[in-house]
């Protein structure tokens, strides 16, 4: 076995007395965890501030394309809701866009084409019963998927495209007079997070 050598007799032992290096690699690893977490605050932010470029950008392609009485963007926890009033492109009761919803659907499709996120297309409708309809479930669904159809065959990805229809379970207004109901009659295009 090998020896025990007392620190004076060994010709390579030095005496360390450089404590300092302790105090100063528990500053650097204190540094490092404040600039880790500072980095992480900051992809946050930058993921904020994408957003909110969103919201800005869907905000002034609405105000351009004239829709801004028909029109209401949102940023909700599911993504930005943009709301159009369903008179803007259908006939009462009708699923077929009319020339209006038409020019005014391109132009906004224009922008949500650029977007990666996909897009989710929810019709609804007031507690008023259709005459041309089993229920307000399939006018709403109808009108949903209409507009799905139009933003495919205008060349978006039918992957990133998802139709739903609420019928009158989800009003924004209380169904109490002529003009709430006309309001929750309505097609909301939600750009979702990601």
């Amino acid at each position: 076995m090998g020896q025990m050598i007392d620190e004076e007799d060994c010709e390579v032992c030095i005496p360390f007395d450089q404590e300092w290096i302790f105090t100063y690699g528990d500053l650097v690893t204190l540094l490092f965890c404040f600039f880790v977490l500072l980095f992480s605050m900051c992809v946050y932010e930058t993921e904020k501030f994408k957003r909110d470029s969103v919201v800005e950008d869907i905000s002034k392609k609405v105000e351009e394309s004239e829709l801004g009485d028909d029109a209401d963007v949102n940023v909700e926890d599911k993504g930005v809701v943009v709301s159009f009033k369903a008179s803007t492109f259908f006939e009462e009761e009708s699923t077929d866009l009319n020339a209006k919803g038409v020019e005014e659907l391109t132009r906004f499709s224009k922008l949500i084409f650029l977007l990666p996120n996909r897009i989710q297309i929810e019709g609804h409708t007031n507690d008023s019963e259709p005459k041309n309809w089993s229920s307000n479930w399939e006018l709403s669904g109808a009108r949903a998927a209409k507009v799905a159809r139009f933003f495919v065959d205008n060349g978006m990805d039918p992957t990133k495209i998802i139709a739903k229809g609420f019928g009158s379970t989800r009003p924004k207004f209380s169904n109490d007079s002529p003009t709430k109901r006309k309001l929750n009659n309505r097609v909301e295009v939600i750009v979702l997070g990601e």
